[in-house]
């Protein structure tokens, strides 16, 4: 396909004259750097569309800096020192040894700066013409920043989300994820607001660390739409960190005792207590509409004030697209990449989209869940007749030599006999997740995973099993 061709026969809705300091003419202008807007930057720009992409904080967004990648250090710091634990108390090891905090904090800043050098070398190598500072949509194909106009035949808004603040009393005296990541010091409590996959996330590694952790979550259970079962493996397995999970619980305000802070709760109609030496408000996400005035421009939102899209990414506004969390659906890097990819071949006018690819979750836990398609309980909402078959970490020879616990959960259909959805929960879970992924895409049947042969020994060797034993044919259960 010539693409160049295309770049020429695609013509701008507006006519953008070159004035004074004014006007400078781009295919595509993407406004933030995070993963969708790097990664089709980069795409577009070896396609042969002159590209400009405007990041007014951190080339990598959120995920490279601030979120996934410095997560998932700590987390991995952490895992190991529990492994290490057990090895001691097993007395394999004699000790488990001292760590230092602040070695870790170097070691991940060390981690997000090198993924963001190579983000940078990436764009440049591209040719994409990087523009720092705050980015404002002026119009459907004009964006102004740092004093000039560029004007663009397509524009693509990837500007993200931020934490979201409960506007609670005391609001002032928490951090949010930022913060808590950036924190040099190692507190020796820390409350957290929000049992969601942020605030599990980081009072699992800091747990581990040896912080008190309290929970407070307004829900009356964690995780509603994962699979019931995982996550009772996974509370489970909290408490035993010492973590202490209150559900059902109103965060009522934080106040500042001048040596520390307390967080007042209630839970069925009475207040508790909890000091803390940090507060992590770790309520959600909300959408940056940072410089994108939808009202003015016309671009639709939905109830939770995302961009509204089409399978294509495009919003109401012609010439206009928007992808990953500012356009709502999963706040997930590797769906701001598919939706990326979506955007542009529309662009291209090759029409490719991803909605019906089963896209798979991870909580970097410790352990680990990890799940694709459906749960049961949605596949009987879908009108399917859910079978479940499971296989415990326990009766896996891999599993055992690594000190891994844990369960694989197979939803199946019973009348096709058809994969529907798999959650992991355990030891490289997050590892597995992408073979699952391709199974419920392709809706893989019994009688496939009779045929599957799988490397033994191997953690993926449960997967299997939990898939044979929906129907009893599973040769390592009984």
């Amino acid at each position: 396909m010539n693409h160049r061709a295309i770049r020429a026969g695609v013509s701008c809705p507006y006519r953008c004259r070159k004035e004074g300091n004014g006007l400078e003419n781009f295919d595509i202008l993407v406004i933030g750097a995070g993963p969708g807007g790097y990664s089709l930057s980069i795409a577009a720009a070896k396609k042969g569309l002159k590209t400009a992409i405007f990041e007014k904080e951190h080339i990598g967004g959120t995920c490279l800096n601030i979120g996934c990648i410095p997560t998932k250090y700590l987390v991995d710091k952490a895992n190991t020192m529990e492994k290490v634990r057990a090895l001691v108390s097993r007395e394999i090891f004699s000790e488990a040894g001292r760590f230092s905090f602040k070695k870790i904090q170097q070691g991940k800043a060390g981690v997000t700066e090198k993924l963001v050098g190579g983000v940078k070398y990436l764009l440049k190598s591209a040719g994409v013409h990087v523009i720092e500072g705050e980015a404002v949509l002026s119009k459907a194909n004009v964006v102004m920043c740092g004093g000039k106009e560029y004007c663009g035949k397509h524009i693509v808004i990837a500007t993200g989300s931020v934490p979201m603040i409960l506007p609670i009393p005391g609001k002032e005296y928490c951090i949010d994820s930022t913060g808590v990541l950036n924190l040099t010091k190692l507190p020796k409590k820390m409350v957290v607001i929000g049992g969601g996959v942020i605030g599990l996330e980081i009072a699992s590694a800091f747990a581990s660390f040896g912080t008190e952790i309290t929970i407070i979550e307004m829900m009356p259970e964690l995780l509603p739409k994962e699979q019931p079962e995982a996550v009772r493996i996974l509370i489970r397995e909290l408490q035993k960190q010492g973590i202490v999970l209150l559900t059902g619980t109103k965060i009522l305000r934080v106040e500042n005792q001048g040596d520390g802070l307390t967080a007042v709760c209630e839970k069925d109609g009475k207040e508790k207590c909890i000091d803390a030496d940090q507060v992590l408000m770790a309520a959600g996400r909300r959408t940056n509409l940072t410089g994108i005035d939808c009202d003015a421009l016309g671009i639709r939102l939905d109830t939770k004030r995302c961009i509204e899209v089409d399978e294509h990414q495009r919003t109401s506004l012609k010439g206009v697209y928007a992808i990953g969390d500012v356009a709502g659906g999963y706040q997930l890097a590797h769906a701001a990449y598919a939706e990326a990819e979506t955007a542009l071949s529309d662009i291209l006018g090759e029409g490719r989209t991803h909605k019906e690819i089963p896209v798979p979750a991870c909580i970097y836990t410790i352990p680990c869940l990890a799940s694709v398609g459906l749960t049961a309980q949605a596949a009987k909402a879908a009108g399917y007749e859910p079978v479940i078959g499971t296989f415990s970490y326990d009766a896996n020879g891999m599993a055992l030599a690594e000190g891994a616990s844990g369960a694989v959960f197979v939803i199946m259909d019973k009348t096709t006999q058809k994969t529907l959805g798999i959650t992991i929960i355990g030891e490289n879970s997050s590892e597995m997740i992408a073979f699952c992924s391709d199974c419920v895409m392709n809706r893989t049947t019994a009688d496939q995973w009779e045929a599957l042969i799988v490397a033994h020994p191997s953690l993926c060797e449960m997967v299997r099993e939990a898939a044979l034993a929906a129907f009893g044919k599973s040769v390592h259960k009984n």
